[in-house]
């Protein structure tokens, strides 16, 4: 099978996206989104302390040994990560050969230095706690928001006129649509514009529920795309499985044969 091909049939399709919120995975999905902030916060505090530690006592030797040790957790947190990775957002991150593993200690020193896995993990493990930030407030604001909206039939009549959708200012929608006649525009404008819906009825309650749902179903499927995008970010960083550049020339050069052919 072609580099290319390999590529394509790991994309998501879109019958699987509309397929989300009825399946297990992205709720795998959202648990790794969830835990990716306290533990992007482990991550980063405890290397941080490490290597703060660790870089400004190199000169006296006694950092030689923190810095290795800095490096050994990393190796150690990035096989964490990759184990979370496929077990959550269903991504298969091979692990990599240690070769830091055999040989002297200072065979093993250097291999655990020279190792771009060692350097890559380290950067990853970093970019774990942007990530988790950011992904923990989408997902928190996201969910809240839509079970709000889901459990408005439950609530409604307990605070009249306060429960519904009160934007700031007016929300206008203008659609216009013009077909030239000879030397005519013809033509028609529709104008919509909502100043605020107050949820007063059992039927406005049961629409707002109806609105929580769709907000429920485009939050799961992003939160679906957006797991796959970081499993393939995981396994390029922390396996030597999906090599980008090699696999799009191969692509190209399929493309390349198929042409002349």
């Amino acid at each position: 099978m072609s580099a290319g091909r390999q590529l394509r049939e790991r994309l998501p399709t879109l019958r699987s996206l509309l397929l989300a919120p009825v399946r297990p995975r992205p709720y795998l999905r959202a648990l790794y989104l969830f835990v990716a902030f306290p533990l992007g916060t482990v991550y980063f505090v405890v290397l941080v302390t490490g290597v703060t530690a660790a870089v400004p006592t190199v000169l006296v030797l006694v950092g030689v040994p923190l810095c290795v040790g800095v490096l050994l957790l990393a190796r150690g947190l990035g096989l964490v990560e990759r184990h979370l990775v496929t077990a959550l957002l269903g991504v298969d991150v091979p692990a990599p050969a240690y070769g830091f593993l055999d040989g002297s200690v200072r065979e093993r020193v250097v291999a655990l230095v020279v190792d771009r896995f060692t350097w890559t993990e380290l950067l990853y493990l970093f970019s774990v706690f942007a990530f988790g930030m950011g992904s923990f407030v989408f997902l928190v604001s996201s969910l809240a928001m839509s079970l709000t909206f889901v459990a408005t039939p439950l609530y409604y009549d307990s605070a009249p006129g306060r429960v519904g959708i009160f934007p700031g200012e007016p929300i206008g929608l203008t659609q216009s649509l013009y077909i030239p006649w000879g030397d005519l525009l013809v033509g028609a404008e529709v104008g919509l514009t909502m100043s605020e819906w107050a949820v007063d009825s059992l039927p406005d309650a049961m629409a707002m529920s109806l609105v929580g749902f769709a907000l429920l179903f485009v939050t799961l499927t992003l939160v679906d795309g957006i797991g796959w995008l970081w499993g393939q970010y995981a396994r390029l960083m922390l396996s030597d499985d999906l090599r980008p550049l090699a696999r799009l020339r191969d692509h190209l050069d399929d493309v390349g044969n198929t042409t002349n052919r």
